[in-house]
């Protein structure tokens, strides 16, 4: 099973992300700002996976968690892992590729994994089916149950009837002369009556024993009727008690929200009985609620007149034929065992520390800071509390370093495989135990780390961020690797945030390196760990209101970046142009992509300076070679755009590249792509050399070549002069009266190019 997608309802900020699509190569990437709800959604991820969570993770309105995952897989697996499916399940399974499972959690945070998508769908059917078919016979039972009612107390009326007929004859008659009557000989009351007063009477007498015989034919019906209503008494009660056993569990997560503490570590005898209770009284409901079912058809056939043997065995047939062996429930516990293992790596627990209790690894301390690197560590080792219980210290030591040596060439190779680096780092650790100063503590053994290169032996914390974050992030590897054998998909959080951009950049090496292992989910918001040319890899995740914290968040696919915040899109816009550029790339304007940054600015100051007020964002590239791939995505995003391109032999080279592969659709397709006169080798040479020398460089020099000749000879700061330029225009420092009659005209010669553009 290899996860394809994912949707999250209810967790922290999140109230539904729609389904969202991964990357089927594996790497997929959650870009954001901090508080935007990337990290929200790695934890739902292994919530799913763990079925764990805490009163943190809900909403205000404390909604309860919902998450599906949904996967991939061959076409015929889910028949073979499932037995005995019948015929019509049998159909459905074989034909599907994808299996989806939805993780729901109860007021008490235990949880139910249960199919959905198609085949919930079908079981949903069957159960609807059982559910109108019980619902006729119910109706009918019912009514039966109605009628028999009917019967009896026609029965007590007739009884009150008889007496007055006989009080009427015999005023002194007390209560049991009724039954005395019955007995022709006694009293002579029957000779009393009136003509009229015999024949109601006899009247009577007839209807009753018609019913009393009926109500005998029925007492199978009516027995059956009196364990109905019991079980529909206690069913109603047990919902009761489980509505009110709600409430309280709501009231108390209510208090617990601000604790950030796990349900499950709570010991208040009080709250374990509240547990316990609202546990046993689900059960019981479920029990309640499959006996009243069963015992719904099963009357349903003695109202045809069969045995109570009978009954049973055709309620039996029922079942079997409205209703499939497997329930959602079931199945969802049946294909979650082969879901592939979910891993979170975040810094506080994975990076490794420099000491750590081994008391805190033995009883699975997971507060204690490097936890998990340690257990990483001493898994991969094979490393387990016996190893360190050996009496002789040499033996000890000896076994101890011949460890230390296999991990470190173990990590040395993945070192220079993944990230290209030679460098010979060596990983080692003692067992050393606390001297008298540490007062409690003494005499107590604990694990000691140290990372080693060609120079002196540092604690890990004394090494780069670097070099500990990628030796934590190879243990984590492997020691995933070495506790399953499933897949394994690892969720990141931020990775290397801390990091050099050389580093950043290792990271996303690593990625490569592994993802046709290991499935990779991580957040960032730094461009250096983006990969722009694969955009299909990018989830953009915001706040919907991102001026307001409590705001939900919001997904955006790969398709629907457009309409993401500038904040949000940052990494992207710092890797394919200008990381100052504020406004974003627009939808009700038209994005004019040009060359680079310095082009930004220099565009910048002339709209100023002419007061040009179309409606045009100006979208700076890094380059010009990231040009084709900007145009590439504007169009994916449904955006209008232009490309401005100067007059130099590589411009016009992209320019002819332009017009064969993006811009022959349509005859005004071709208006979007403006060259320049050649004379404009670039954007700086739309300034005289006297205004060029004046007001950007700001020197007397003589210039007897182009000023972007000039600027590239030199090599001088082009992004830097330009903008410079641009803050003295908006400064009022320099204005349209500063320039010289040529750079004007050069300026109307763009605006005119610009207004073009419609």
């Amino acid at each position: 099973m290899k996860l394809c997608a994912f949707r999250i309802r209810n967790f922290r900020s999140i109230t539904d992300t729609g389904w969202q699509n991964l990357s089927a190569d594996n790497i997929t990437c959650l870009i954001g700002q901090n508080e935007s709800g990337k990290t929200s959604i790695l934890e739902g991820l292994r919530s799913f996976y763990t079925g764990s969570i805490s009163e943190d993770v809900l909403r205000s309105d404390l909604s309860l968690p919902e998450i599906s995952c949904r996967f991939n897989v061959n076409r015929g697996w889910l028949t073979e892992v499932t037995e005995n499916p019948g015929a019509e399940l049998k159909e459905l399974l074989s034909e599907l590729t994808t299996v989806e499972l939805t993780r729901n959690w109860l007021p008490d945070f235990s949880s139910t994994i249960k199919v959905s998508g198609r085949i919930s769908e079908y079981l949903n059917s069957l159960e609807n089916a059982w559910g109108l078919y019980l619902d006729e016979v119910k109706s009918k039972f019912e009514n039966e149950i109605e009628e028999i009612n009917r019967y009896k107390q026609r029965i007590e009326e007739i009884k009150s009837l008889k007496a007055e007929i006989i009080r009427k004859a015999d005023p002194s008659a007390g209560k049991g002369m009724v039954s005395r009557l019955f007995r022709r000989t006694q009293g002579g009351l029957i000779d009393r009556l009136s003509a009229d007063q015999r024949h109601s009477l006899n009247e009577l007498v007839r209807e009753e024993e018609s019913l009393n015989k009926t109500l005998t034919g029925k007492q199978v019906i009516a027995g059956a009727g009196i364990e109905y209503k019991s079980l529909l008494n206690k069913l109603e009660e047990t919902e009761r008690k489980l509505n009110e056993l709600e409430s309280i569990l709501e009231e108390y997560h209510q208090k617990m929200t601000l604790l950030l503490m796990p349900i499950e570590k709570h010991e208040d005898p009080e709250w374990t009985k509240v547990l316990e209770d609202f546990r046993n009284s689900r059960i019981e409901k479920e029990k309640l609620k499959s006996t009243l079912e069963s015992h719904i058809a099963f009357s349903g056939y003695l109202m045809e007149g069969r045995s109570a043997e009978e009954a049973q065995l055709l309620t039996l047939e029922a079942m079997r034929r409205y209703k499939s062996q497997y329930t959602s429930e079931i199945l969802g516990r049946k294909y979650f065992e082969y879901c592939p293992d979910v891993v979170m790596f975040e810094d506080f627990g994975s990076l490794l520390p420099n000491r750590i209790d081994l008391e805190d690894i033995i009883t699975g301390n997971e507060q204690v800071e490097g936890y998990k690197a340690a257990r990483n560590f001493l898994t991969l080792a094979k490393l387990d509390y016996s190893f360190f219980q050996q009496p002789s210290s040499r033996i000890l030591k000896q076994k101890i370093e011949n460890l230390n040596n296999t991990l470190t060439v173990n990590f040395q190779d993945f070192w220079q495989q993944s990230i290209g680096r030679n460098n010979k780092i060596k990983i080692q650790f003692e067992l050393d135990h606390y001297s008298l100063s540490f007062g409690d503590k003494a005499g107590k053994p604990y694990l000691e780390f140290w990372v080693k290169d060609s120079g002196e032996r540092l604690y890990p914390k004394q090494r780069s961020r670097g070099v500990r974050w990628f030796l934590s992030f190879y243990m984590e590897l492997k020691a995933s690797a070495m506790r399953s054998t499933k897949p394994i998909v690892l969720l990141v959080d931020e990775p290397g945030i801390s990091l050099h951009a050389r580093a950043q950049e290792d990271v996303l090496k690593v990625f490569e390196d592994i993802k046709d292992r290991i499935q990779i989910i991580y957040t960032t918001h730094s461009p250096h760990l983006v990969d722009v040319n694969k955009m299909h890899r990018i989830l953009a995740v915001q706040r919907d209101d991102l001026d307001n914290l409590k705001s939900t968040t919001r997904v955006l696919d790969p398709l629907e970046l457009a309409s993401a915040s500038p904040d949000t899109l940052s990494p992207l816009q710092n890797i394919m142009g200008n990381p100052h550029f504020s406004e974003g790339f627009a939808s009700n304007r038209l994005n004019l992509i040009v060359n680079d940054t310095g082009t930004f600015y220099l565009l910048s100051a002339i709209i100023h300076v002419t007061g040009f007020k179309g409606k045009i964002s100006i979208i700076p590239s890094t380059d010009v070679s990231s040009i084709p791939l900007m145009c590439n995505i504007l169009m994916g995003w449904g955006l209008k755009f232009a490309v401005l391109l100067f007059g130099n032999d590589k411009e016009r080279k992209l320019a002819e590249y332009l017009k064969e592969n993006l811009f022959k659709t349509e005859e005004k397709d071709s208006d979007y792509l403006i060259v320049t006169d050649p004379g404009f080798l670039n954007a700086e040479d739309l300034l005289s050399t006297l205004d060029f020398k004046n007001h950007v460089l700001k020197t007397r020099e003589g210039i007897t070549i182009p000023n972007s000749v000039y600027m590239e000879e030199k090599e001088l700061p082009r992004s830097f002069l330009l903008s410079r330029l641009l803050s003295d225009v908006r400064q009022g420092k320099i204005g349209a009266g500063d320039f010289d009659e040529e750079t004007n005209e050069n300026f109307r010669y763009l605006i005119d190019l610009l207004i073009g553009l419609k």
